[in-house]
């Protein structure tokens, strides 16, 4: 194979930008768009020329049915996934699928297991893993020069409240949960990938205010090893900010907005603003795909974050109670 020949599935605001990332790849051929809304296909061509005469389908199904086809990238509501990844390892396919990957950790389970059946590359797409900071991070504390992992500090907030209201995102039917399983999934990902934690219990609070779903939640966790953490996920917020704080036994890493800063404890400070390194997900699947690279975001990824998230619902549900993360 010398071309990954890929359908999109949903062709909405991220897949056009996706495809921005795709188009740019020159061992990928986009051969088939598939969306319910006629006027998202519309928008996807407008928005790149390049695919005017790629297909075009109302159904996922009549996408992959038709052939021609080596992977999928999944960009749908997200109670949909698990489905639409089960249907593309079913039919031979490769799949690519945007976070969060599924909405309930039995449904994480099953594409896991689609996926080591069909013996393809399944893949969530966790942007985080191939930003430089976090894999600078991630390197220190992995080789042990940062020390024992300690704490955790994680705080994100977005106007996601205002900005998502009238869309599926507040409808639990189609999104499964709210912020803490939509931008909060890349919160808690990045987190668990690069500190190589698991979750033991965690204890949560969340406030929906007038909606189906979680806006705003309090999380605190002890991790199988012994170390702590907290999560605050505000959906409530005014437009975007984010940082994250991993305290470990020799070093301390600031991560915000894409600035690193490191203090060791002799208290040398490192500031690094342009860390070289680097790709995306789409890169990575299709070099996964072609034997050139591992898999460097696996669906084991989007199982750890549903773990997590699945608990904190249930820790909210009984006003704070400490709830055991399963397996």
């Amino acid at each position: 194979m010398s071309k990954v020949r890929i359908g999109m599935v949903g062709c909405g605001g991220f897949q056009r930008y996706r495809l921005g990332n795709v188009l740019k790849i020159a061992e990928a051929e986009v051969v088939g768009l598939a969306d319910t809304e006629p006027e998202q296909i519309a928008k996807t061509k407008e928005a790149h020329p390049a695919l005017h005469d790629v297909p075009v389908y109302a159904d996922y199904k009549e996408m992959v049915q038709a052939g021609g086809i080596d992977a999928i990238m999944i960009a749908t509501p997200h109670t949909q996934h698990v489905d639409q990844i089960l249907f593309g390892f079913e039919h031979g396919l490769n799949v690519l699928c945007e976070k969060p990957l599924v909405t309930s950790v039995a449904d994480a389970h099953r594409v896991i297991q689609a996926r080591d059946k069909s013996g393809k590359v399944g893949m969530v797409s966790y942007q985080r893993h191939f930003q430089a900071e976090f894999r600078y991070i991630r390197e220190k504390i992995a080789s042990g020069e940062a020390g024992a992992f300690q704490y955790v500090a994680a705080l994100q907030g977005q106007g996601w409240l205002r900005g998502c209201r009238g869309t599926w995102r507040h409808q639990k039917s189609l999104s499964g949960g709210g912020q803490l399983n939509d931008s909060g999934s890349h919160l808690l990902d990045v987190i668990l990938w690069v500190s190589q934690q698991k979750v033991d219990r965690v204890t949560a609070f969340a406030d929906n205010f007038d909606t189906e779903v979680d806006i705003n939640s309090a999380l605190s966790v002890k991790f199988k090893s012994g170390a702590l953490g907290t999560f605050s996920i505000v959906g409530n917020g005014i437009g975007w900010y984010e940082d994250v704080t991993f305290f470990c036994e020799e070093m301390i890493f600031y991560a915000r907005h894409g600035k690193l800063t490191m203090v060791d404890r002799k208290e040398n400070k490192l500031v690094c603003e342009h860390l070289a390194g680097g790709s995306t997900p789409d890169k990575n699947f299709v070099d996964a795909i072609l034997g050139k690279a591992e898999c460097e975001s696996p669906l084991e990824c989007g199982l750890e974050v549903i773990r997590l998230t699945e608990a904190a619902w249930q820790s909210a549900e009984q006003d704070g109670q400490v709830v055991p993360v399963t397996a």
